[in-house]
């Protein structure tokens, strides 16, 4: 199926185009005079892509693509800038449904322009090619080979998705692995703290706090017995020293009483001389009146007469004041006089006091000397009930256990991590290396079922294009060019057009062989050519 007419309206760099194309079309002009945008046209028409985001002509609101083909389907379509897009396909003798699907079906917009196939990343060539490559397969498809649905773009190429699920895997693997690794040098870390060849299970039943009870039970029993030799090879020591402390405590009651009889003495001494004192006050009374009644006569004989009242009362107070104080001297006396038979009392009472004291250390010398007597028969009784232990092997049994229980712990963490950690990842790396060998092996039992658009052309089992063996960004100017062209042929559409922009950029040879491959091929081509200084021309053969 060929193009028969095209018609192209304010599109791009064209106002008005109308032709009948032939088999070979060659489009030539300067720069700008709207080549490329009849190819560009036809790529809008079949695929609805823009290249560019302004593609109404400039000044204009609509541009309107028309091709009539040569089984009488006629495909229109408008582009507006006001409303929407319009579309139009009508075939005098066919209904045609599902229209901008059925243009799809006509042409392969990935391929008809394969000097654009050729400038395209390695990656997106890859994409185009493998979406050539018709492998059936479905989900649970999926899930048969690896017992899930690994996360993947779903919407490449089965061979594509098969290396994303297996870089998924690898990279789950290598995470895994590390962990792996960094949990058993965490292990090793453990075991090199742990006593050389640690049995935690060995330890874990036995009761340490049975064995400290035995070597106590020992260990207070060996006390006792050293307690009781001790109590009988230190009895005389014991008695000369209850009978030192005694006569100690005598001596110090002795001058404690000593003391007291001073004190008495020098009280009851100096009560009497306060009481000689007071006396000789009282018996100096009239003395002292008769000596203060001259004293004031002599003063009275001195003052005017007018002071003589004022004496006569400081004679009264004297009086009085003097009277005062032999009252008090009374009242001293008395108090003096009872303080003295208090002494004399205390004083009288001294030794029978000394005597009392003295014989209760004597009595309390007497019972201690019983108690350690006592004491030294309950020893006696302790050393021939008892038996003595050496403590030594049951402090070194419980010594030992207490330390490799001290590395109880840290031997069930390790062994925690190797069971709950360390063997389900490593199950589960042992699970993915199954998983990623599948995904590699899959693409080439794929591949057999496969049908290859061209020869030499294969996919590996990284998923990458190779042609005759050489990687596609390996390949050649020319190789790739050559390439794209027999890609192109072999996956055309029901419309069998290939469009060559840019004719003047490929070398002679590289002309001369696709015009011959043109003329002896069923398909229709549109070339353009760039000649500087030259109106746009369209040359039609065949």
């Amino acid at each position: 199926m060929h193009i028969k007419r095209l018609e192209i309206k304010n599109w791009l760099g064209i106002h008005e185009l109308s032709f009948n194309p032939g088999k070979i079309n060659k489009i030539s002009g300067d720069s700008g005079t709207g080549k490329t945008s009849m190819i560009e046209g036809l790529e809008k028409l079949f695929t609805n892509k823009n290249r560019r985001t302004e593609v109404i002509r400039h000044g204009d609101s609509e541009a309107e693509l028309l091709v009539e083909l040569d089984d009488r389907l006629e495909v229109s379509r408008k582009v507006r800038s006001e409303k929407a897009d319009y579309l139009k396909i009508k075939h005098d003798s066919k209904a045609v449904t599902s229209t901008e699907s059925y243009l799809r079906k006509l042409i392969n917009g990935e391929i008809f322009r394969p000097i654009e196939f050729v400038k395209k990343p390695a990656d997106e060539q890859a994409r185009i090619i493998l979406n050539m490559l018709d492998i059936p397969w479905s989900t649970e498809d999926i899930t048969s080979w690896f017992g899930e649905v690994p996360e993947a773009d779903y919407q490449l190429h089965i061979l594509q998705i098969l290396k994303q699920i297996e870089s998924g895997y690898y990279a789950e693997r290598e995470s895994l692995n590390r962990e792996i690794n960094l949990l058993k040098a965490n292990i090793e870390g453990i075991k090199r703290d742990l006593p050389a060849n640690y049995d935690g299970n060995e330890w874990r039943g036995v009761n340490l706090q049975d064995l400290y009870r035995q070597l106590s039970d020992a260990e207070d029993a060996n006390k006792k017995l050293d307690a009781a030799k001790q109590l009988i090879d230190n009895l005389n020591l014991r008695v000369d020293d209850i009978k030192q402390r005694a006569e100690t405590a005598r001596e110090g009651k002795r001058l404690e009483y000593s003391r007291q009889r001073d004190n008495l003495k020098s009280s009851i001494d100096s009560i009497s001389r306060n009481i000689e004192s007071e006396q000789a006050k009282i018996n100096d009374t009239d003395r002292r009146i008769n000596d203060e009644y001259i004293r004031l006569d002599d003063q009275l004989q001195r003052e005017i007469e007018r002071l003589k009242t004022q004496y006569q009362a400081k004679k009264q107070f004297a009086r009085e004041q003097i009277q005062n104080e032999v009252e008090q001297s009374r009242v001293f006396i008395s108090e003096y006089q009872r303080q003295l038979s208090e002494a004399k009392t205390k004083f009288s009472n001294v030794d029978d006091l000394e005597k009392k004291d003295i014989d209760r250390i004597n009595e309390y010398e007497l019972q201690q000397i019983e108690l350690e007597q006592t004491k030294t028969g309950n020893a006696q009784n302790t050393i021939h009930d008892l038996i003595w232990v050496d403590t030594e092997p049951l402090k070194t049994k419980a010594h030992e256990a207490a330390e490799m229980k001290e590395y109880l712990r840290e031997w069930e963490r390790m062994n925690d991590i190797i069971r709950e950690k360390v063997t389900p990842k490593e199950e589960r790396s042992c699970e993915l290396t199954v998983k990623i060998q599948k995904a590699r092996e899959l693409p080439k039992e794929l591949l057999k079922t496969a049908s290859l658009p061209i020869d030499g052309l294969e996919v590996d089992e990284k998923g990458r294009i190779r042609i005759d063996g050489t990687l596609i960004d390996g390949l050649s100017e020319g190789e790739a060019i050559t390439f794209a062209f027999k890609l192109a042929k072999a996956q055309a559409g029901e419309l069998k057009v290939i469009c060559v922009d840019g004719w003047q950029n490929l070398g002679g040879d590289m002309q001369e062989a696709i015009i011959l491959e043109a003329q002896n091929d069923d398909l229709q081509y549109f070339i353009t050519e760039t000649i500087p200084g030259k109106e746009f021309d369209i040359q039609v053969e065949g």
